[in-house]
Order: structure tokens, then C-alpha cells, then sequence
């Protein structure tokens, strides 16, 4: 895939995805054809039903189409397995969600670091990563806390927060204003507007008007397909280059969005660089270096019991 700026990253070609059979057979995409160039923000409307959110799971790789193709990155997702597929969803696909899915049980900190376990991070890393994103978001003060004790907005940005701990190049969004009032949703609509001016493709689905100005593509859904595609910026006008230090805190080597080819079972090759779901080079030194002291401790312990077997025969003698 060529490396040139705002290149085509998702192409969808005469997708359709139906379910039943026979009379009961139902339509909830059509032959549909979509082109998103990298650092794109789409705005996706139209009436409940119009199949807006099994687009969404469709390029989320959280469904599979009835028949069509879809280019990933390049790559025929119909010809990728399974787990390539869910490396690729958890290192480059965040999901933003209407109703936040925070996990209850768990407080702000750890719901944040939960899309880096899939990565292989180890928990100290991965709570020091949710650290300093959720310093981004103003939130650290609260990251002890449960979601039940933050409000609809506060929670929603947590939510962003965690779709962006893996460092993605693609933010998919489902209705993210929906349960907020006027004031949260200008306050995740500018969060969303600053990620996506460091690059970042994100398609929104949405039911507000309003809210298409951020946008710099519209398109409306009616039965499955596509009723009107605007676009509001012409594609050399999309963002270039690098993400936001403040937003980027991934450890691992930095990349451009969707520089990835897959390739095998065991990797995944991002920007010509093998990233694995092996533990970084720092966190191995670290875990030699609290081994050594475990191991003289332990030849401590062999030389203390050397010495009261020793005493022990000289008793006897």
C-alpha cells in the first residue's frame, strides 16, 4: 500500500448484509460502496433502522457482510483469519459507544487500560499509560473513582479516553452525544475535533444536525444506502501526519495511521517494524531486575542453613 498522504484506507464494494430467509428476509445494507481516505471525519445520519450501526460493526470488524468486499488497509478482510482480525481491531479500531460501556466493577483507571490487555501490556504499564491520557482529559483526579460517581459527560469521556489508550488510526463512534445534554456534547464534539486534527479518521454516526459542522464528509442513509454524500473539505485539505504527543501514549514505535501490513499469526508488521504481543525491551530489564534480588535472597537462605547444619555438627561432635 502506497504511503502517500490521505490515501484510501476503507473501501467497501456492493456490501450487503441481510438476515432471515425467504419472506422474512430483511435488508439492513444494500450493495453498498464507501471510500473513507485516511483523516477523514464522517458524519453518518438517517432514520433508525437505515442500517447506520451495522455499518459501523461491519468496519469495526465486529460483523461480517452477507456478500460484497471490504478493503482494509489494502487487504481483503474476507481473506484475513479471525485473530489477525482481532489484533487488528485492538491495535488500530477504537470504539466509542452511545450508552459508555465502562465496566461497573471497575474504577476509572482500570476501565481506561482495559483495550491493553488484548496488546499484552503489563498491568503496571498499562495503568501508568491510563494515567497520563486521562490527565489529557482532566480526569486523573477522578480515576480512582467508579463510573456510577461521574456524570453522563464525564463518563463519555472516559470512554474516548479508552478507545484511544492503543494509539488507533480509526475511531468509530455510535451516537456519542446521544444521551448527553447540549453543553457535554460541545465538550466530546471539541475532543473529537482536536483527535481528528492530528490525523485521526473517525466515522460518527449521529441523528443530530447540528452537530455536521465538525464534519468534513456528510452522508445521509435511507434502506440501506446511500441517500446523499456531501463532502465539506476537499481531500487535500484532510490532516497530515503525526498524532498529538498529549493524545499519543503508546510505548510502542510511532507510526503513521494505518501503515500496517498483516502478515502471520504471531505479528503484526506496523511502518516495516515487527510489533508483537511480546513484552517491551524496558519491561524484561525490569523483570531481571527484580528477579537478582530474589535469587540472593534465596543464596542467603542456602548460606544460613549451611551454617546451622554446621553448628549442628559441631554440637554432636
Amino acid at each position: 500500500m502506497s504511503s502517500q498522504d490521505n490515501e484510501t484506507i476503507i473501501e467497501l464494494k456492493g456490501v450487503s448484509k441481510r438476515y432471515g430467509f425467504g419472506d422474512a428476509e430483511s435488508y439492513a445494507l444494500r450493495n453498498f460502496d464507501l471510500t473513507v481516505k485516511r483523516g477523514e471525519f464522517i458524519m453518518i445520519m438517517g432514520p433508525s433502522g437505515c442500517g447506520k450501526t451495522t455499518l459501523l460493526n461491519i468496519i469495526g470488524l465486529l460483523d461480517q457482510a452477507s456478500s460484497g468486499e471490504y478493503y482494509l488497509a489494502g487487504k481483503n478482510v474476507a481473506r484475513v483469519s479471525a485473530g489477525k482480525k482481532a489484533r487488528f481491531r485492538a491495535k488500530e479500531i477504537g470504539f466509542i459507544f452511545q450508552n459508555f460501556n465502562l465496566v461497573p466493577t471497575l474504577s476509572i483507571l482500570e476501565n481506561v487500560s482495559l483495550p491493553l490487555i488484548y496488546s499484552g501490556c503489563r498491568k503496571s504499564r498499562r495503568l501508568r499509560m491510563a494515567d497520563n491520557i486521562l490527565e489529557h482529559f482532566h480526569l486523573r483526579e477522578r480515576e480512582y473513582y467508579m463510573p456510577y460517581q461521574l456524570s453522563g459527560g464525564q463518563q463519555q469521556r472516559v470512554a474516548i479516553a479508552r478507545s484511544l489508550i492503543a494509539d488507533p488510526s480509526i475511531i468509530l463512534a455510535d451516537e456519542p452525544t446521544g444521551n448527553l445534554d447540549s453543553r457535554n456534547s460541545h465538550i466530546i464534539m471539541e475532543e473529537l475535533q482536536e483527535i481528528h486534527s492530528q490525523g485521526n479518521t473517525i466515522i460518527m454516526v449521529t441523528h443530530n444536525p447540528a452537530l455536521t459542522t465538525y464534519a468534513t464528509r456528510v452522508i445521509n442513509m435511507l434502506d440501506g444506502e446511500i441517500d446523499t454524500d456531501i463532502k465539506t473539505v476537499d481531500d487535500s485539505e484532510l490532516p497530515r501526519g503525526g498524532k498529538n504527543e498529549k493524545v499519543s501514549v503508546k510505548v510502542l514505535p510511532s507510526r503513521d495511521p494505518i501503515q500496517m501490513e498483516i502478515t502471520s499469526e504471531s505479528d503484526v508488521v506496523v511502518s516495516g517494524e515487527n510489533v508483537t504481543t511480546e513484552e517491551a525491551p524496558e519491561e524484561k530489564a525490569e523483570e531481571k531486575e527484580t528477579k537478582k534480588p530474589a535469587a540472593k535472597k534465596s543464596s542467603s537462605k542456602k548460606s544460613t542453613k549451611k551454617k546451622s547444619t554446621s553448628k549442628k555438627k559441631g554440637a554432636k561432635k
